[in-house]
Order: structure tokens, then sequence, then C-alpha cells
């Protein structure tokens, strides 16, 4: 479970940095805001949920998977924040595919639409971190010594 752990850790970090400093760097840019503390701290909030969806989702296939478990931690940490990083990409594809079934959900059951909108991306990636893991697994156990 160390490996799941910190896997999941390395992906929420990666998955939030980039959207976190690129938010601080275009607020400190601009000093005409209001109050631009404020808005940074709306945007902490938000890319957060989106992250603890997401990461929850990612979680998800990598808890399950033996293979992923027996992995060393450095290559899941790795793998995982790699996957991370191209989180809000990932977002953006999954959602366009899923989009016509989580429209309706989005005018009756609000709660679970959103938690679906970010966590099934999260999912997606959970299971490339899955494959992955397996495929290269695969390549070192098929090698065999001369």
């Amino acid at each position: 479970m160390k490996t799941v752990a910190i896997a999941a850790f390395s992906f929420a970090v990666c998955r939030t940095l980039p959207g976190l400093l690129l938010s601080l760097t275009l607020f400190s840019q601009s000093s005409s805001r209001p109050d631009p503390i404020g808005d940074f701290l709306v945007a902490a909030y938000l890319a957060a949920s989106s992250t603890l969806l997401s990461t929850a989702g990612f979680v998800i296939p990598t808890a399950l998977s033996s293979t992923w478990r027996r992995l060393r931690v450095p290559r899941a940490a790795i793998i995982a924040g790699v996957l991370g990083l191209i989180g809000p990409i990932a977002t953006l594809l999954v959602t366009a595919v899923d989009a016509p079934l989580l429209l309706p959900l989005f005018r009756s059951a609000l709660w679970i639409a959103t938690a679906l909108f970010h966590g099934i991306p999260g999912v997606v990636l959970g299971l490339a971190a899955v494959l992955i893991a397996t495929v290269t697994g695969r390549k070192k156990a098929g090698r065999v010594a001369p």
C-alpha cells in the first residue's frame, strides 16, 4: 500500500502544481485586481477539489491492481507524476467523450455529476498507469539471459 499512497501523492502534486503556478503568475502580473489574494485562493480551492476527485479516481484502479502494488515505489511515483502532469489534458479529452452522458446528471444530481466529471478522467489515467506497469513488467519478465 506504500506504493499506492506515494504514487497517489505524486499524481496529486503533479496534477495541481502547474495550475497553481500559472494562477499565481497571472494574479501577480495584474495589479488592477481588487483582491488578488482572494482570487488566488478561489483558484487554489477549485484546483484542490478537482485534484482530490481525480486522485480518488486514480487510486481506484491502481489500488486494485496487484501489478501496480508490486511496482517499485520510485517507478510508480514517476509514472503517476507524469500522468498527473497530463491530467488536465486528459480531463478535456475524456470530458469530450462522456459529456453527453454527464449533461443530464448536471440537471438532476449536481454533486454526482461533479464527482464523475472529475473522477472519470482519474480512473482513465489510473487504468493507463496499470497498463504501463503491466507492459513494462512483461518486458522485464520476458528477457532471458544468454
